[in-house]
Order: structure tokens, then sequence, then C-alpha cells
């Protein structure tokens, strides 16, 4: 795989970019780090965080730090320049001219990325979401539903957590960019569903919490109304009903009543942790 090949990999191929990127660490470590693969680090590493990011759940703390790794590599392999870039006549005393002492700290700056890139790479493994959904024919398709009107109702989620006052703003923050990574997963090509319904339920349930010890936290109630309403619109729009699908799923005989057996599929309980929803307010 070349260069440019790997930097337009899908972000979900985790496996080709791991090994790529590790491969590519290695390399430039083996040939001394040459020019060349100083100027596509960023490139490269951008990618192996972003396909992270995309496959499972990364915490902001650990892309920080990595990213200082980075940074203080890229900070030493530039300082041996300047060491190579003096007079021929200043190299000739040691205590200026300090070039091994300085390959040295690259190579520690490099261990501890290298280190740090395959405690990523494990931790993905470990922490890894599979991309499945129940296989039943195509009676249940959750790529099918309709996404706008469910982003529509988490940012309306969003709102009323942002007008609610009171919780403080890093507690606003936290659930914020939680659900905002849900609306990450709607709008990339391979939504996690896992990790979608993960989140939707994790925040709904951190927001009952919020909201009972606060007492009168109308927005929040509200809030989580707007998220339990967001995942029976998945769950809705994501049932395709015809003879076909039906006569696949179900033994049944005699489909005359599939009226009747398709309201009964449909017949989804919307009762709310604290309202109901009023049944004309989700799209079918």
């Amino acid at each position: 795989m070349t260069f440019n090949e790997y930097l337009y990999t899908d972000a979900q191929d985790i496996e080709l970019i791991f090994n790529y990127y590790l491969g590519f660490l290695g390399e430039m470590a083996a040939t001394n780090f040459p020019q060349e693969k100083q100027l596509q680090l960023k490139a490269a590493s951008d990618k192996f965080l972003n396909s992270i990011e995309r496959f499972t759940y990364f915490e902001t703390y650990k892309r920080e730090d990595y990213e200082d790794l980075l940074r203080l590599l890229d900070r030493e392999m530039q300082e041996l320049k300047e060491i190579e870039r003096k007079p021929f006549w200043l190299k000739l005393f040691p205590l200026i001219n300090n070039r091994q002492r300085q390959i040295y700290h690259i190579q520690d700056a490099f261990r501890e990325l290298y280190a740090s890139s395959l405690a990523l790479v494990n931790d993905a493994i470990q922490k890894e979401y599979i991309y499945d959904k129940i296989e039943l024919g195509s009676f249940y398709d959750p790529t099918k539903s309709n996404k706008p009107e469910i982003i529509e109702l988490i940012q309306d989620a969003v709102e009323l957590i942002n007008e609610d006052v009171s919780i403080t703003e890093m507690s606003k923050k936290a659930l914020v960019n939680h659900l905002d990574k849900a609306i990450r997963d709607l709008n990339s090509e391979r939504t996690n569903w896992t990790r979608f319904f993960g989140k939707i339920k994790e925040t709904s349930v951190v927001l009952a919490a919020l909201a009972s010890l606060a007492g009168n936290a109308n927005l929040l109630y509200d809030a989580i109304e707007k998220l339990e309403k967001a995942a029976i619109v998945v769950r809705k729009t994501s049932v395709n009903i015809s003879y076909n699908v039906l006569n696949e799923v179900f033994n049944v005989q005699n489909l005359q009543n599939i009226g009747l057996l398709k309201n009964t599929i449909l017949k989804i309980d919307e009762r709310k942790i604290y309202n109901d929803i009023p049944s004309d307010e989700v799209s079918e």
C-alpha cells in the first residue's frame, strides 16, 4: 500500500490502518528519520487517530496525550536539524556539537510514541464494537431509519440541556459531548448502532439521576423525553413491512390479516419514564 492509498483507506478498515501506521513508524526509525517520513508523520498519525475515534470510544485526554508525544518528537527532530546547520568550526567544540546527544533524545521520544501507539491499538481492539445487527432478512434495517428526524430530536435535547440552570456548565459540556458523538455516529456511512443506542441510553440515565437530585429540573426531563423519542423513531422507521418480508420472518399461513399483523408489529410501547409521548408526534 502506498502512502496516498493509506490516507484514502476507509476509516473503518482498522486492521489495514493499524498495520500500515505501525509499519510506517518502524520504517521511519529504521531509516534514521528521513525528511520525507518526517513530513508525512502528521498526516499518517491523524489518519491513525481518526480511525480509532471513528471505530470506538476514544477518550479526549488520550488523543491529547498522544499528540503531545508527536509534538515532542517533532521538536527533537527540528533541534537536530538546527545542530546540523551550524558552521563546521562550531561543530569542533564538544559543548556546542551535541548531535549524538540529540539523536538519543529523538530515539527516546520515538520509543514513547511507538509504545503509546501500541497501547492505543491494543485498547481499541479490547473495546471493539462489532458493526452488527440482528439479521432477519430485510425485516429490520436501521440504515433506512429517518436520520434527519433523529438528529433533530437529539439537537432539541442538547438545547434543553444547555438552557437548564440546575447543572453546571462543566456538566452540560460533558452531556452535550456525549450526544455530539451519537450524532457523529448517525452521520457516518457505517453507523455503529450498538454504540449509538448505548450513548442515548447512558445520557438518559444520567439526566434522570441529575433531574431527580436537582428537584426542579423540568428541562432535563424534557431532554430525556426527546432522547427516548429519538430511539422510538429509529425503531419505527427501521422495520420493513411487506408481504415477502413477513413471509420470510413469520410462520403465517394466511396473510389475509396482513393489516392486523402490521399494526401488531408496529405497536411499540411509547411510554416514557416520566411522560407519555403522543403517537401522532412520532413519524411512521
